[in-house]
C-alpha cells in the first residue's frame, strides 16, 4: 500500500492569459521542486488551442499535501484563479478528513485503489 495522494485538475483557460500562465507555472514548479520535498510529481500541460489546461499532483503523504495546498493558498491562489476556471478534479488515494477538507473547494471526484 502507499500513502501516494495524486491528482489531476482539469482547468480552462482564460482567453489572452497563456503568456501570463506560463510565467506562472515555471514560478509555482521552481518553488515546488525547491521547497517541497514531499511533492513527487508536479506537471502542467496545455492543449494545442491554448483553451484547457491539466495540472498532475502527486505526494507522498497527507502531510506534503497540506503543505502545498496551504503554501498554494497563500501564494498563489488568487493569481492562478485569475487565469484558469477549474472544471474537473479528480484525486487518487486516501487523503483523509483534514487533506479533503483542505481541496473541498474544488469539488472533487474521489477515486479509491483497487
Amino acid at each position: 500500500m502507499s500513502d501516494t495522494i495524486t491528482w489531476v485538475m482539469e482547468a480552462a483557460v482564460s482567453e489572452g492569459t497563456r503568456a501570463d500562465l506560463t510565467a506562472l507555472m515555471q514560478e509555482m514548479v521552481a518553488h515546488v521542486r525547491a521547497t517541497e520535498p514531499g511533492c513527487v510529481l508536479y506537471d502542467w500541460f496545455i492543449s494545442p488551442d491554448g483553451t484547457t489546461c491539466h495540472i498532475l499532483e502527486s505526494y507522498a503523504d497527507d502531510a506534503a499535501l497540506l503543505t502545498h495546498v496551504v503554501g498554494f493558498n497563500a501564494r498563489y491562489a488568487g493569481w492562478l484563479f485569475g487565469l484558469i476556471r477549474p472544471q474537473r478534479m479528480t484525486v487518487y488515494g486516501a487523503p483523509s478528513a483534514e487533506a479533503r477538507a483542505a481541496i473541498a473547494p474544488l469539488r472533487p471526484v474521489y477515486m479509491e485503489r483497487l
